[in-house]
């Protein structure tokens, strides 16, 4: 846990020695949110129904002048899987995005995210990390408030190559659907 924890910190420490435009605002926000979740398998035989869970966590945005377009990141706590295994997972997000108005935002997105932790003991037959890539769009319905939505495809295999079973592929598939509450 220590050394996941350690790798987390450094993913994110770039971002302090990064030196923004001198018109750029720094916003941090408390997120929440409903996470809807389906483990996309290639051989469908195991296909299982969706999984509904959370996501929590908080984020940064930075917006980098008066084009509009910002970065933002954080680090998310979720409940993933399908109907029969759930993945908990912290990720690090890099997103880049574009206020499209003052109340509309798009974005694309990449996740890091590290595995820690199942309710089924199944640690040993997935990866402890998964990379992802998203999209999605906010509107700010207040100065302090933002409801988003996301859409996040796996691109890397959560399988650590199963002796039974050859080229056997499991990615995520999720829809994020949150609440931001931004503190400044």
């Amino acid at each position: 846990m220590k050394k996941k924890l350690f790798t987390i910190i450094m993913s994110l420490a770039p971002l302090f020695f990064i030196s923004p435009p001198a018109d750029a605002q720094l916003r941090v926000g408390i997120t929440g949110g409903v996470k809807m979740s389906s483990l996309i398998r290639d051989n469908s035989i195991n296909a299982n129904a969706g999984k509904l869970g959370y996501i929590v966590g908080a984020n940064t945005k930075l917006n980098l002048g008066e084009l509009g377009w910002f970065v933002r990141s954080g680090v998310f706590y979720s409940l993933e899987g399908d109907s029969q295994q759930s993945l908990n997972f912290v990720s690090v997000p890099l997103i880049l995005g574009l206020d499209m108005s003052d109340e509309v935002n798009i974005f694309i997105a990449y996740d890091l995210a590290w595995q820690v932790g199942n309710d089924n003991n199944v640690q040993d037959f997935y990866q402890s990390y998964a990379n992802m890539i998203g999209m999605g769009a906010e509107v700010h319905v207040s100065e302090k408030f933002a409801i988003g939505f996301r859409l996040n495809y796996g691109l890397s295999n959560l399988v650590k190559e199963p002796a039974d079973a050859k080229n056997f592929t499991v990615k995520p598939l999720t829809f994020d659907l949150y609440l931001t509450y931004y503190i400044f």
